[in-house]
């Protein structure tokens, strides 16, 4: 599976815009943005800084598809939540399945982190069917936890830990999931 994930650059900010007020984008997003092209930029000038937060664009052969973050980075605790959304044709939704190998691995080996934990909106309901398959453990929900367009939503919780995860069988070596992130 031919990804590459690289740090997003200014330029980006036209097409991450673009990307993240789709409305089948944004409606599992916990963020609203407006569609002002400069804010995206300085989010972009400002992320770089964070300590807590590493983001790329995800491409797939050679083109860009999605998005894919890591918030709420805890140097104390060694954890993070991801965040991810793909931009993919009818035809080819089915490499989104075969990103998590790609997430989880660069979260505990090249992060070094011990746990990963996702919170997902309900109604994202391939997301949260897909979690489980892959050896994430639900752990609750957390009922109508969210305000989104004047409705209170419930989040599911998942997580995983290192440990958990070096047991699972893997799809792709893990120099290869790897080698497709900047050194």
């Amino acid at each position: 599976m031919p990804f590459k994930f690289r740090p997003p650059v200014i330029a980006d900010a036209e097409m991450l815009l673009d990307w993240r007020t789709r409305p089948e984008i944004t409606r599992f997003m916990f963020t609203d943005l407006e569609p002002d092209l400069e804010r995206q930029r300085d989010w972009l000038r400002t992320s770089a800084s964070r300590t807590d937060f590493v983001h790329f664009i995800v491409e797939w052969r050679d083109r860009p598809i999605g998005y894919l973050s890591f918030a709420e980075i805890d140097p104390t605790h060694l954890r993070c939540t991801p965040g991810t959304y793909l931009v993919l044709e009818p035809g080819e939704r089915y490499i989104a399945a075969f990103t998590h190998s790609f997430v989880l691995d660069y979260a505990f080996y090249r992060l070094g982190l011990r746990k990963v934990c996702y919170a997902i909106m309900a109604g994202n309901e391939n997301f949260i069917r897909a979690k489980p398959l892959h050896g994430v453990r639900s752990v609750g929900v957390l009922r109508e936890h969210f305000s989104k367009y004047g409705v209170f939503h419930d989040v599911h919780l998942f997580e995983i830990t290192e440990t958990e995860w070096r047991g699972q069988r893997r799809l792709f070596p893990r120099d290869k999931t790897l080698a497709a992130f900047p050194p």
